[in-house]
This record gives C-alpha cells, structure tokens and sequence, in this order.
C-alpha cells in the first residue's frame, strides 16, 4: 500500500498537534544486548565547561575505524526487552476524559524513527522502517544501516560527537561508547479534524543531566558556526532542535570542532533558539505526517505477531507492505 504524494512544502497548517506527556520518568540503560532499569548514575554535565575557551578537547581520541564503538547501538529491541521485563505500559493510565478518540494501539520507537520520517519530508533522504505487533502494541524500528555508508569524515564526526560526551559529563561510565543511558518520552498526538488521538513512546539516548534532572542534547560542529546557532545551516538546525525536542531537552550543549577534530569552545542554546527568531521550526507537518503513517500501519498489521515494512527512495510516495518473520532475524533495525 502507498500513501498518497505530499506536498511537503507550503502546505497550510494541518490541525494536528503533538502535546508531552509530562511527569513520564522511564530510564534504561543497554550494552549490546542486556538491557537494564537505569541505576541512580546519571552522565551529569560539567556546567563550568560551558562559554569555555582553548578547552582543547580531542575527540578523537581512542578512535579506531575498525571498531563497532562507532556505532551507536542504540536498537528498538532494547526498548522492547525493557518493557518486556518491566511492564511499564501497565503501569501509564490512558486518558479517561477527552474530546478525542485515542487509539487502542500504542506505539514504541526509538527517536530514529521520527528522524527519519523528517529526513524524507525535509532532505528527500531514503528511508526503511520496520513495524511489528507484540503483546497488542506496535514497535517501529529504523534501519540504521542505511546511515553507515558514509566517509571518513563523517564517521571520525559521530565517533567524535559520542567521546565529546564522555569528555564533558562526570560520574558516567568510562565504557559510554558501549553503554547508553536512555529516557522514554511520550507523545500524544491528538488529530483535531478527524478528533482521534495516539500515544507514541519515544526512547532517546541521553548523553548528559543537567543538576535539575533534564536531559540535555549534546553535539559538535566545526568551528565556522562561531557560537552562534544562527550559522548552522536550516538542516543542520533541524536535527538539532527535533533530536533535543524528542529526548525532552529544553537545551543543547555543543563543542565548536577544528579542523584537527580538536574541539576548542563550549557553547549552549535553547530550545527557545530554534522555535523563534531566525529559524521558528515547527513540527506540525512532520506530527501530521506521522499520524498518517502510524495509523495506516496500525491498520495493516492488527494481527499478533504481523509485520509490515514502511519505505521511501525520497522522491516516491511512503509504501506500506506486508513482510514476514524472516526478515526480523536478518534485519538491522531489530
């Protein structure tokens, strides 16, 4: 099944708004396969590291273009297995009293999902999901792998953004490259035209606390930006804001990267930054398209166990198919 072409650009606005569940406190952490209820340790920002200069930091350091450490591991299964030994979902109550119709079917997916349907809308980017009925919800894995095909640079980037992590947080694990640390956001996504309603439950690596409580987004960037997010490109300011507004931060924290990967300043923004003044990013197009998605996937799987594969070359409508068990077992976003 096919989705209908969408006019992503210059479309009115679309009456569907996605609001945050608040008080939702769901922490896990997973190293490869084990996944466990997040220990009293937090990775807790170094705050008097912010606004610093020549802080001369390589983040580069123990890099090794043969190791997995690179990749960030972070997998829907480990959500899966963490609801699995926990039964969170039992314990969340569903809204009693609303003007809405809320689905019975919830949604669970790591932030890649919701990423990767923008990348479409905003970059025209190739995309795969995999969606999978268990225990009467949906999971909705990212095929990460699509994202592996790249250079140098731009692997010496993601492995340098992971150990910036490390270099600028104290009390966390020394193996944070293996390890994450991760919060379960939920969104309700209410449709005021067709008055339905769903829950997704969205799992974000957070690689930094601040004293609060709240996550804080962490990221480099080369240094032409000059600490100002007003010089990143429109793309690039997206993913920053969306990323942070899917993990609940309210600010990002970056390191100003040379051209030696050696980061040199500190600087912060808030989320405030991204939503007024010079960019004004709004998510309504992108909650509309994804109520779209998720509602047709709810309705071609509703059986126990189906599975179903949801695709985009970038410049073909979004397809919606039918796949089976076996793909699961070879599959890069499980």
């Amino acid at each position: 099944m096919s989705l209908p072409p969408r006019p992503y650009d210059n479309r009115p606005p679309t009456g569907v708004r996605a609001k945050p569940v608040i008080n939702l406190n769901i922490e896990y952490t997973s190293c490869n396969d084990s996944v466990a209820p997040a220990c009293s340790t937090r990775p807790m920002l170094i705050e008097n590291m912010i606004n610093q200069r020549n802080v001369n930091i390589n983040v580069l350091e123990g890099y090794d273009p043969k190791s997995k450490s690179v990749i960030n591991q972070h997998s829907i299964y480990h959500l899966y297995e963490f609801e699995s030994k926990t039964r969170f979902l039992d314990r969340i109550p569903r809204p009693r009293v609303s003007r809405f119709t809320e689905l019975k079917t919830r949604f669970l997916c790591c932030r890649y999902v919701l990423c990767a349907i923008d990348d479409v809308m905003q970059k025209q980017k190739p995309m795969e999901l995999m969606a999978i009925r268990l225990n009467g919800d949906i999971y909705i894995g990212a095929n990460k792998s699509m994202d592996l095909q790249t250079d140098k640079k731009t692997q010496e980037a993601a492995f340098g953004g992971l150990n910036f992590a490390m270099k600028v947080t104290r009390e966390s694990d020394q193996k944070i490259l293996k390890k994450h640390h991760s919060v379960v956001k939920q969104l309700r996504i209410e449709n005021t035209r067709n008055s339905m309603s769903m829950s997704i439950f969205v799992s974000s690596v957070a690689r930094a606390f601040d004293q609060r409580g709240n996550v804080v987004e962490l990221k480099t960037v080369g240094s032409k930006v000059m600490g100002k997010v007003q010089n990143l490109s429109r793309l690039k300011a997206r993913d920053w804001w969306l990323r942070a507004l899917l993990s609940g931060a309210d600010r990002i924290v970056y390191g100003l990267r040379m051209d030696n990967m050696k980061v040199n300043e500190i600087h912060e923004a808030q989320l405030t930054d991204f939503t007024k003044g010079h960019f004004r990013f709004d998510g309504a197009k992108l909650f509309s398209e994804i109520f779209k998605i998720f509602s047709t996937i709810d309705k071609i799987i509703g059986a126990e166990g189906d599975m179903c594969m949801v695709k985009s070359d970038g410049s073909t409508p979004i397809s919606v198919t039918l796949t089976t068990r076996e793909s699961l077992k070879r599959s890069p976003f499980w």
